[in-house]
């Protein structure tokens, strides 16, 4: 469960919009790029331009990738992963205060702690994948409405990313 945390928490220090909070592309990159937890991703600046993500629903839940998209960083990846991990871990015991500074992302993750849902981790040699399943109406709705604001912020954080760098080329969607 934490790796998904941490999968999603990532999408892209360089992935806010869940249900309904309204945030402008620059105000999705600042909250997650401030995130207790997220900012593990900023450790390695290099990292950030090459982090690629994103997430599918499926019949019966949602499949997820993060990766680098270049192969000499997985180092710098791995590196930031088991931050990310090791922060993620500590939210149970954080402040208020401190929960308040969690993006979106980590505020949508803490709600897929259910008892009908599966998750499936597997390292790749660029990053990671995240497979979640469900076999009740519910549980594939909760994962379905994670997946929609996932996808959502993903696409903020985008946008965000190619007004910073207007005028050079993205080599692929984030």
């Amino acid at each position: 469960m934490k790796r998904v945390l941490c999968t999603v928490a990532a999408l892209l220090i360089a992935v806010a919009a869940f249900a309904g909070t309204d945030l402008t592309p620059q105000q999705a990159m600042e909250k997650t790029m401030n995130c207790p937890v997220c900012s593990a991703w900023s450790v390695e600046p290099a990292l950030g331009p090459t982090l690629r993500y994103d997430i599918a629903t499926t019949k019966t839940g949602f499949i997820e990738v993060l990766q680098t998209s270049n192969e000499a960083m997985k180092p710098s990846f791995d590196k930031a992963a088991a931050e990310c991990e090791k922060r993620a871990a500590g939210i149970a015991t954080m402040s208020a205060e401190e929960k308040a500074k969690l993006c979106p992302l980590c505020v949508a993750h803490m709600t897929l702690d259910r008892k009908d849902a599966s998750f499936d981790h597997a390292s790749t040699s660029l990053g990671m994948i995240t497979v979640a399943s469900s076999t009740t109406p519910e549980g594939v709705k909760a994962l379905h409405d994670y997946a929609a604001a996932c996808k959502k912020q993903s696409d903020l954080m985008h946008q965000a990313s190619m007004e910073m760098q207007k005028g050079q080329v993205q080599k692929a969607k984030m």
